[in-house]
């Protein structure tokens, strides 16, 4: 058995390597850097989108809601803060329009809404996220008694807090957001101001263009995409001449209008022809409507003409008609003008004498005188004469 005094070398010698690790440890972690905190660059990064009850993300792009008048609907919007520090963000709602394009847009932040967007109530204006992490908000759509039925559009707009900040990059982002009423619905598009003009090529018996310029107008209560088809036909035999191949309109909210063109090539110029618009409307498959939706048409009539046709046919006659007048106008040698024969003069009546018609004077022959002398007859004579006279 090793004795107390044998075994003291070894314990001094474990407590000297302890003591020396110790002092080593320490000096090195005294000698590390402090880990830095990541720098400000100035810029903010943000996203927003639907979030489930208990505020996770779900795979909705935007929200398709069910209301009633005088109700209540409760949602909730994930705010992710992508940013290397700190944000402070503002949370509000608004109302959404279709631009002179057809596409969504929402009002701008100085622009108070006045429908769906003014029913929707935050707890609070101003979120405060970390850097990289997430933020559930709730919402409440409190729907007025008076709401009209059919569908309402807006959206959930989230911005930059930018008192005291220095930003870099200020954007808007937004979900946008659907509410229907229960109610009539009333899927209805219009097809107005139709407008169309012929372009003929320089070939005079070639083929032109139209150009169709057209306004569609949602008059209905709910939002309608529709499929567009504009054609070219005659106006006398409703021949097709043309079309332009069917494309997809964007979608159109209650109320609102765009307006749109299309080019059809390959148009024969025959007269009179018909610029026809044609739209087949169909509802968002996660809203059917149940019923069907007409469709809407609407035709202008213009003139189509070869004028460089009718140019050169309006030359060939005039210098036909001037070939045959020189042909066949042309005087004959001895027949001209000058030497036409000259018609005899009829004679003239003689004119009456204002006492009326005169009797002929008959010629008086001599007569001998019988037992008289022959003086005496001849005065007789003369007297007779007279009288007859």
């Amino acid at each position: 058995m090793k004795s107390a005094r044998t075994s003291q070398p070894y314990l001094r010698l474990a407590s000297m390597f302890v003591t020396v690790f110790a002092t080593v440890t320490a000096l090195l972690l005294a000698g590390a850097p402090a880990r830095a905190e990541p720098s400000d660059d100035g810029n903010r990064v943000w996203s927003v989108r639907p979030a489930t009850a208990d505020g996770k993300p779900d795979r909705r792009t935007h929200y398709t809601l069910q209301g009633d008048p005088g109700g209540k609907v409760e949602e909730r919007v994930l705010i992710t803060n992508s940013s290397k520090v700190r944000a402070s963000f503002v949370v509000y709602g608004t109302d959404a329009f279709n631009t002179s394009t057809g596409a969504f847009d929402l009002l701008p932040a100085a622009t108070k809404p006045t429908g769906i967007g003014s029913w929707m109530k935050f707890p609070s204006q101003t979120v405060d996220i970390d850097a990289g992490a997430s933020v559930s908000v709730p919402f409440l759509i409190d729907v007025p008694a008076n709401a009209t039925p059919g569908d309402h559009a807006g959206g959930v707009v989230v911005s930059l807090a930018t008192g005291g900040t220095d930003v870099k990059l200020d954007t808007r982002v937004a979900v946008r957001l659907y509410l229907r009423i229960a109610g009539l619905l009333r899927p209805t598009l219009e097809t107005q101001k139709v407008r169309a003009t012929y372009n003929g090529v320089g070939n005079p018996i070639g083929k032109g263009g139209v150009d169709v310029t057209y306004t569609v107008v949602n008059t209905g209560n709910i939002r309608l995409s529709s499929h567009a088809r504009v054609t070219v036909t005659s106006a006398i035999f409703g021949a097709r001449l043309g079309g332009e191949d069917r494309k997809d309109l964007a979608e159109l909210l209650p109320g609102q209008r765009v307006t749109y063109t299309a080019h059809v090539d390959g148009v024969f110029p025959a007269g009179p022809i018909d610029a026809n618009v044609e739209l087949e409307p169909y509802p968002d498959a996660t809203q059917p409507v149940g019923q069907q939706i007409a469709a809407a048409k609407a035709s202008v009539t213009i003139w189509a003409v070869p004028w460089l046709l009718t140019l050169l046919i309006v030359a060939v006659l005039v210098g036909l008609a001037l070939l045959i007048r020189l042909r066949f106008g042309r005087p004959r040698p001895g027949k001209g003008k000058g030497d036409d024969p000259k018609k005899p003069t009829p004679p003239t009546p003689p004119r009456p004498s204002a006492g009326g018609p005169k009797r002929p004077t008959r010629a008086i022959r001599d007569m001998p005188a019988v037992g008289k002398p022959s003086v005496g007859a001849s005065e007789k004579a003369g007297a007779s004469a007279g009288a007859a006279t």
